[in-house]
Formats: structure tokens, C-alpha cells, sequence
């Protein structure tokens, strides 16, 4: 009877520890330390490689606004190919917000054909020196169960210069 005991109580800690333990995934090394514990789930997982982008600088005023209300927007969109078997997300539109007002967190769009992420504007020319520089880039997304997201845009290591 005891060491049934024990082997239960032995089996449900490492259940526990197991359920616990952070799932691994690819380019897990790219994401910060877990401070708070959010990251125990398998979240769904969007990973690609960037191949191609452009930049969009755009102008709008919408109808029955006055002329002095039109809105500007930068955008890049990042096109490459799926790390991930069988995932559908290949491209990405990060949207450059003007200030720390206005930012969202990111998610899919196009019936989860895209992976939307937005950044200050301030950031805009470390990324476009980041996607310039040589080396292979990747964008990254994770959508937790419990509502945490994350997204990347992240470069393989590359060789520091001599």
C-alpha cells in the first residue's frame, strides 16, 4: 500500500513537471526570457523566411473629412517561404505607428494568410537596415492559448567581421 503511495505521488510530480516544462519549438532562442510563465502551452506557430519585401508610403484622406485630415501610413511587406510544413503564412505587413498611441498586438489577416505586426515608426530604419544587411531574416508569430502573442522580426546569427 505504501509504495503504491509513493509510485503515485512519484507519477502525478512528474506529470506536473512535465506539463510545466516550456514546449520547444523552432527559433525558441530568439524569444526573451518567459519572466512570468505565460509561454507553458504549444501556441500556434507562423515561421518564415523573408525572400522579398517593399515599402509602402501612403496617403490617405477618406470622403467627407476635411483636406487638413488625411492620414499617412508606411508599411513593409515581407514575402518568403514557410519554415514550417504545411503552414500557409508567407508573408507579412508590418505597420509603422507614429508614437507609442495607436499600437495592436499582432495577428493573423487574409484568412490567416498574413501575419500583421506593428512598430513604432522610430523603428522603422534598423529594420530596414536589419533587412538589408547580408544574412537570412525570419519572421516569426506565436499565438498562445491563454491570449499571449508574439512576433519577430529576427536575423540567423551571422559571423562577426574580423
Amino acid at each position: 500500500m505504501m509504495r503504491r503511495a509513493v509510485a503515485l505521488t512519484l507519477g502525478a510530480l512528474l506529470v506536473q513537471s512535465l506539463a510545466a516544462a516550456p514546449v520547444a519549438l523552432p527559433h525558441d532562442e530568439y524569444l526573451p526570457e518567459d519572466l512570468y510563465g505565460q509561454r507553458q502551452d504549444k501556441p500556434e506557430q507562423v515561421l518564415f523566411e523573408v525572400q522579398r519585401y517593399s515599402l509602402t508610403v501612403a496617403s490617405e484622406l477618406r470622403p467627407g473629412a476635411r483636406p487638413n485630415d488625411a492620414q499617412a501610413s508606411v508599411s513593409l511587406l515581407l514575402e518568403g517561404r514557410s519554415v514550417l510544413p504545411g503552414s500557409p503564412v508567407q508573408r507579412a505587413r508590418l505597420q509603422f505607428v507614429d508614437g507609442a498611441g495607436g499600437q495592436r498586438g499582432a495577428r493573423l489577416a487574409d484568412d490567416g494568410a498574413l501575419l500583421v505586426i506593428n512598430y513604432p515608426l522610430a523603428l522603422l530604419p534598423a529594420i530596414r537596415q536589419m533587412l538589408d544587411s547580408p544574412g537570412t531574416d525570419y519572421v516569426q508569430g506565436r499565438f498562445y492559448g491563454n491570449g499571449l502573442i508574439w512576433a519577430d522580426l529576427h536575423s540567423a546569427p551571422v559571423s562577426a567581421a574580423d
